[in-house]
């Protein structure tokens, strides 16, 4: 077979091949026609979720289905941030206001720091990111302001007896050349002071004084006075002996919220000041309601004689806690329940130095005993009553110009220096003899502290006791013997004292001081001694006080023997003796309101 019939053979052999499989390809299970195959079309790309286009493109998927755009989130993340930053910036601010040095510096730390919370609070409040970081911007600049302000020492008080007075010799020497020991020693006035302080905390205390004046003084010779009034800008004083030089006063306040002031006078001459560091706790006129009285209403008003009349018409009260201590209080009365005539609003007044005021009330509320109350209606109206139960007290320094000779380390070092503490109230209160029964105090304490070469302000915490009609007293409970004349005895300490913003380590005792007098009558004074431990050094002084406050009661009444003084003030000092070379002295004054 020639080459060319082989390879027609081949090819006729692979047509057939091709056309059998075609044919196997198209027969079904019992034969039939032939069809080509199709090739199926692929799985159709999924769409992507809500969710995920949202992430895709940086933004945030929300739980109501609802998407935050890239954009959206960037400035909400800087909306919160501004607002966290003005938060924090105001928090930093008030740290720095109780860590401030002097009640000046903190009053000015804490103008900073409410401006740094107005910030805080709009950028709070702020809808945009930009909005937000200008409040912060303002909260961190008042920050800074607030940082700057509680580290400046703000009281003249403080500076004057702290004053270098012989800096302009040392400057002159410094010009000249000089150097070494040719160079004069720095004098400050705290050598000055600080003598003057300790010898004032050893001195007389003295127990007298008119309502809103000197209660009680350091160093009568050089006393001062202060009244205070509220005006329309809150407290305001008036100051004695001289008159001010011009200087605006610094506003001053307390831990406790007590609102002060430190006000500069003249004295003799030009250069000689006098800084006077007060503080006082009256408030604004109360405005209080009216009732009728003998003379405003005698129709309706009714004395003890009407009130008993009254009885057989079984009266009634209503809306009204009867206390059984026969003290005034406000009630609805009907008088008679059976004349279809309106109950009237009122009050029951037990009107002072009235031996008894007794009422019996039946659950119903029918009267079934009165005695000594005066029935009085309210009148329509209202009144403004001004505070009568304030108190008034500080601390004063005067250190006139030094000169060479006052600084010798002899007794001259305190020549011309003038300082002092004083308390006083609105109203004295006379402690009676039938008052029976123990009473705290609580409040708080202002004025100068001298140590290492400085004289600092500090304040600190007060705690009184006072024991009425007893004879014992915290430091010495086993006293034997009763004192006729005695009517009572106050103890305390001052604690948590703070001195330049620092912390003193230790305290005062106020020790036991006795109320009385030659008589045994009534007496509203105390006087005692202190001790105790200041920065390591055992200290040792005087101290005394007052009690102020409404004093209703009379010796007979019945009230007399419950009603106790609202507030008690003072001053006290104490110094380390024996020690020149690091003397610890302190001399100040207090106010304190009694506990509940």
């Amino acid at each position: 077979m020639t080459f060319r019939e082989k390879s027609i053979t081949r090819l006729y052999a692979f047509a057939m091949a091709a056309v059998f499989a075609l044919v196997l390809a198209g027969c079904g299970g019992g034969g039939g026609s032939a069809t080509a195959p199709t090739t199926p079309d692929p799985d159709p790309t999924p769409m992507p979720s809500p969710q995920e286009m949202c992430e895709a493109d940086g933004g945030r998927y929300n739980a109501d289905g609802s998407c935050t755009s890239a954009a959206d989130l960037a400035e909400e993340m800087a909306l919160s941030g501004a607002q966290e930053a003005a938060m924090a910036a105001y928090m930093m601010a008030m740290g720095y206001v109780g860590g401030a040095k002097d009640p000046v510096a903190m009053g000015k730390a804490k103008m900073y720091a409410d401006m740094a919370k107005e910030a805080s609070d709009a950028a709070a409040m702020a809808t945009t990111s930009a909005m937000a970081m200008e409040y912060q911007m303002k909260a961190e600049m008042n920050r800074d302001m607030a940082m700057e302000a509680a580290g400046m020492r703000g009281l003249g008080l403080t500076d004057l007896a702290n004053t270098v007075v012989n800096k302009q010799q040392i400057t002159n020497a410094e010009l000249e050349g000089k150097t070494g020991n040719d160079v004069p020693k720095p004098r400050s006035n705290a050598a000055r002071v600080g003598p003057a302080i300790g010898t004032a905390a050893g001195g007389v205390v003295t127990r007298t004084g008119a309502a809103g004046a000197a209660g009680n003084t350091w160093q009568g010779s050089s006393a001062a006075s202060a009244t205070a009034e509220y005006r329309a800008s809150g407290p305001s004083f008036t100051v004695t002996p001289a008159s001010l030089r011009g200087e605006v006063p610094q506003r001053l306040t307390t831990r406790g919220g007590w609102m002060g002031a430190e006000m500069v006078q003249g004295v003799t001459t030009a250069t000689t000041k006098v800084y006077v560091n007060l503080y006082t706790d009256i408030q604004a006129p109360v405005v209080r309601d009216r009732y009728a009285t003998s003379t405003t209403d005698s129709a309706n008003y009714l004395d003890e004689t009407g009130l008993t009349g009254d009885l057989a018409n079984d009266p009634v009260i209503t809306d009204a806690e009867v206390p059984t201590n026969g003290s005034t209080f406000t009630a609805t009365y009907n008088r008679n329940p059976t004349d279809n005539e309106p109950a009237v609003m009122g009050r029951f007044y037990c009107p002072p130095g009235t031996t008894t005021c007794t009422i019996s009330v039946q659950a119903d509320g029918e009267v079934t005993a009165i005695a000594g109350y005066q029935f009085q209606p309210r009148l329509s109206g209202t009144t403004s009553t001004d505070d009568g139960d304030y108190l008034t007290w500080g601390v004063w320094l005067s250190v006139p110009n030094a000169t060479n000779g006052e600084f010798g380390g002899t007794a001259a070092d305190n020549f011309g220096v003038t300082l002092g503490a004083f308390a006083s109230g609105s109203e004295t209160f006379n402690v009676l003899a039938v008052l029976t029964g123990k009473a705290t105090y609580n409040g708080v304490a202002t004025g100068l502290y001298a140590a290492g070469g400085m004289v600092e302000y500090f304040d600190a915490d007060v705690s009184l006791e006072a024991n009425f009609g007893g004879n014992v007293g915290a430091d010495n409970p086993d006293e034997a013997g009763v004192d006729t004349n005695l009517l009572g005895v106050v103890t305390g300490t001052v604690s948590n004292i703070k001195a330049g913003g620092m912390d003193v380590a230790g305290s005062l005792d106020l020790k036991r001081a006795t109320i009385a007098d030659s008589t045994g009558a009534s007496v509203a004074g105390f006087a005692g001694d202190t001790s105790g431990t200041l920065a390591g050094r055992a200290m040792s002084g005087e101290w005394g006080g007052q009690f102020y406050g409404p004093n209703d009661a009379t010796a007979t009444s019945k009230a007399a023997e419950t009603e106790y003084p609202t507030t008690a003030a003072g001053t006290f000092g104490a110094s380390a003796p024996g020690n020149a070379n690091d003397p610890i002295r302190i001399l100040g004054s207090f106010g304190t309101w009694k506990a509940e």
